[in-house]
């Protein structure tokens, strides 16, 4: 383990150590569309809850 660390120092000393909050590119783009899919999915519930809600009532 300790000789990959010093790869990846040696390879991109920006990207090194990524385990401290330092993401890649790629993996905070992941990230936040994930977070964009949790909250997506949160909204669409509501929504599906209030279509029941509001069909039940006209009947």
């Amino acid at each position: 383990m300790l000789g990959r660390w010093v790869k990846e120092q040696q390879a991109d000393d920006s990207q090194a150590f990524r385990g401290n909050g330092k993401l890649t590119p790629e993996l905070e783009e992941i990230k936040k569309l994930r977070g964009q899919v949790k909250r997506l999915q949160m909204e669409n519930d509501i929504l599906k809850k209030a279509t029941v809600f509001f069909a039940a009532e006209t009947k």
